[in-house]
């Protein structure tokens, strides 16, 4: 007991100290306290950070620790909410630390560049494999065997993920365009605009970011360890819904949030039906790069 009651009292001192440095510098805004590493502004900036290491401390310990003692230690509460949420909450803070870092290094260039659409996405997609690896893959949790990895049978799903990959893209523009019907806009490629004046070499290098990396960081995430998990301790009712409600809810984006959760629903099938990962990452893989090409080539000339 003791061995997890500091890490959940430092989670939750630092996401107090974290909430008053946030709550300080709300109120230096409306005070009308300018931009910049003011003295106030530094000195709230410190006091949020010191309130986010401490929960990505206290989160890290918890998460991680029993993935690097190994052995059945290892097995502790896989399977459970609680470690699923504090998994990804850690993948939630860990994420975040690029993007911050970048924003206070070049404060004026923001997150709207090939610089920071690549740290933006080498965060998220290092958090995720980070906290996989070392809490499941290493400690012999979450198994190559477990993940379907197989060189025999890897040309036959390669093919399953391409077929799944234009499934989805029909199966998205279709949930898309309902919801436009409704009145429900969607934002998430307008929030992606900027990406039309990159470079060509930069929009490769975000593509490969966003259409390769991410879709292999996060389906051996939520695929290969929470739906797993879930699927073994709960069912499937509780793996298929819940793991795919995370996965939406990681993107951030609340009108786009219903195609992403029917994606996380097909490539959690894919996942099952086919006892591979291969079929969701390259379905995930295709959806993502898809959209930025037509993001880049075709509505950049519209």
């Amino acid at each position: 007991m003791c061995r997890i009651g500091w890490p959940v009292i430092l989670s939750a001192v630092g996401a107090v100290v974290a909430a008053s440095g946030g709550t300080w510098l709300a109120v230096l805004r409306m005070a009308g306290e300018p931009r910049g590493l003011t003295p106030s502004n530094t000195a709230a900036l410190a006091v949020l950070g010191i309130g986010a290491a401490a929960v990505a401390g206290g989160l890290g310990h918890y998460v991680l620790a029993p993935g690097l003692r190994g052995g059945s230690v290892a097995w502790h509460g896989v399977g459970s909410h609680r470690l699923v949420l504090a998994s990804t909450l850690l993948v939630i803070l860990l994420s975040n630390l690029g993007p911050i870092i970048f924003a206070l290094a070049q404060p004026g260039q923001g997150l709207c560049s090939v610089y920071g659409f690549l740290t933006a996405g080498l965060s998220v997609g290092v958090s995720l494999i980070l906290v996989t690896y070392v809490r499941f893959i290493r400690p012999g949790v979450l198994t190559v065997a477990d993940l379907g990895i197989q060189p025999e049978r890897l040309a036959g799903h390669l093919g399953t993920g391409l077929l799944l990959g234009m499934g989805v893209l029909v199966l998205s523009a279709t949930i898309q365009a309902l919801l436009g019907a409704l009145g429900v806009r969607q934002t998430q490629l307008q929030d992606l605009r900027c990406v039309r004046d990159f470079p060509p070499i930069g929009f490769a290098a975000i593509v490969f970011v966003g259409g390769v990396l991410a879709p292999i960081a996060e389906e051996l995430f939520f695929r290969g360890y929470v739906f797993r998990a879930y699927l073994r301790t709960r069912g499937p009712l509780v793996a298929y819904g819940l793991s795919s409600l995370l996965f939406g809810s990681l993107h951030l984006n609340l009108p786009a949030i219903l195609p992403i959760v029917m994606l996380g629903f097909v490539f959690c099938w894919a996942y099952q039906r086919t006892g591979s990962i291969v079929p969701s990452m390259v379905a995930h893989a295709v959806n993502n790069s898809v959209a930025f090409v037509i993001l880049y080539f075709v509505s950049g000339s519209a």
